[in-house]
């Protein structure tokens, strides 16, 4: 059988579907094949290695820095809804305070309105009693010119000036005292 193989392998004429016509082709083709491929694996699987390593070593480098990014992503996140829990807080605060002073805006108002009614019903009571004064005096006045007039038609003649000045002063007194 090995020499049917060697003799179809030496013939001349073509030996097939996968074997060229020249076996020499086919030995010297296969020895620069194993000669190339050794080269490569020699020579070449330092390089592709190393290149692969590099990939690897660039892949893992990637998603290193995508995760640290993803954290302080993530960390940022946090920091925000702190600060709007803060704020919120801060906004809850900033409301009751507001509200407190209201209240207290409110209170001191009313303080100050009330304040301010005392003393215009003070002031009233002063300004009526100065207007009753005034008024007692200027009826006294009117009285006093009446009674003068009346007095002089009364006696038919005009009396000395204190004699006037008692009768109006006597005159007033009851006056004052039927009221």
């Amino acid at each position: 059988m090995p020499t049917t193989i060697t003799a179809l392998l030496a013939a001349e004429g073509p030996n097939g579907l996968w074997l060229p016509a020249d076996i020499n082709e086919v030995i010297w083709s296969s020895l620069a094949f194993i000669i190339v491929a050794f080269l490569m694996v020699k020579f070449g699987k330092g390089v592709a290695t190393k290149y692969y390593a590099n990939r690897t070593a660039a892949v893992e480098e990637r998603l290193g820095a995508a995760s640290q990014a993803r954290a302080d992503a993530e960390a940022e996140r946090d920091r925000i809804k702190a600060a709007l829990a803060d704020s919120d807080t801060e906004a809850a605060r900033i409301i009751e305070d507001a509200r407190q002073s209201a209240d207290r805006l409110r209170v001191d108002s009313a303080a100050r309105t009330e304040a301010e009614i005392a003393h215009l019903r003070e002031r009233a009571a002063t300004d009526q009693a100065v207007t009753q004064g005034q008024a007692s005096a200027d009826l006294a006045g009117e009285v006093s010119r009446l009674a003068l007039g009346a007095t002089e038609q009364y006696v038919g003649s005009a009396l000395d000036a204190d004699a006037q000045q008692r009768l109006i002063d006597d005159y007033i007194r009851r006056v004052g005292s039927q009221n």
